[in-house]
């Protein structure tokens, strides 16, 4: 972030232009959504784009190899490079948080909990998936493309960005397989935007078993070594 300031507008760009849409076409009625999208999205990219960053360091650098070799478990590496990863989030995220007030009633301390859990598990969800990726990617160009479209997939089409509610029942379940799909219903309900009840307790079970069935996927079904 400090050699190469100018990667953090590549962070900002593609949440903040729909967070702008949302707010210019919507005539400030769809901001709500904007936001919860855009927190969603940007801590989702992060993690997915850890995968392009691994296999990056795997392939181009053999850093994998030296790590493999050395005490350190693939879960201590995994969440070391993660942790990078989510401090470019950082200055967009505080952003987003600080422009939450304006928009809402208040913010009380749960929600500040409820975002920050909603946070803190679409980011493990996600750096799994990106980790998982990157051991059985064979080239960096590959790398970046699958990360991208995998983005795209969580991040625009499921409604991130837009209420579960005008999907077509029988579509629903569509939706509500994707991750992110919770994470944006969570920080939905946090700033205070209307939603069921039972749509909000299914998102508070189903969050954190994605998070923790894609962190098993990576631990023991991710291609640690070469062999």
């Amino acid at each position: 972030m400090i050699r190469i300031p100018t990667l953090l507008p590549f962070v900002f760009s593609t949440p903040f232009t729909i967070l702008f849409i949302l707010f210019v076409t919507g005539r400030g009625e769809t901001i709500l959504y904007g936001i919860a999208g855009a927190v969603t999205m940007t801590v989702s990219q992060q993690g997915l784009f850890l995968g392009a960053d691994l296999t990056n360091l795997r392939i181009e650098h053999k850093f994998q190899s030296v790590v493999v070799a050395s005490p350190v478990s693939p879960l201590t590496y995994m969440f070391s490079v993660a942790m990078s990863e989510l401090a470019f989030a950082v200055p967009a995220l505080v952003i987003l948080f600080a422009i939450i007030p304006y928009f809402t009633a208040g913010v009380t301390s749960a929600t500040v909990f409820q975002i920050t859990t909603a946070v803190l598990l679409t980011w493990i969800t996600t750096s799994s998936i990106g980790f998982f990726l990157s051991t059985y990617v064979l080239n960096t160009r590959t790398a970046f493309l699958t990360v991208a479209f995998i983005s795209i997939i969580l991040s625009v089409l499921p409604p991130v960005f837009y209420p579960i509610q005008i999907i077509p029942n029988r579509l629903r379940w569509l939706a509500e397989i994707v991750p992110t799909t919770h994470s944006s219903v969570l920080i939905q309900n946090a700033i205070g935007i209307s939603t069921p009840p039972t749509q909000t307790t299914l998102s508070w079970l189903a969050l954190p078993a994605f998070a923790l069935v894609f962190l098993l996927l990576a631990l023991f079904k991710a291609k640690w070594t070469e062999t």
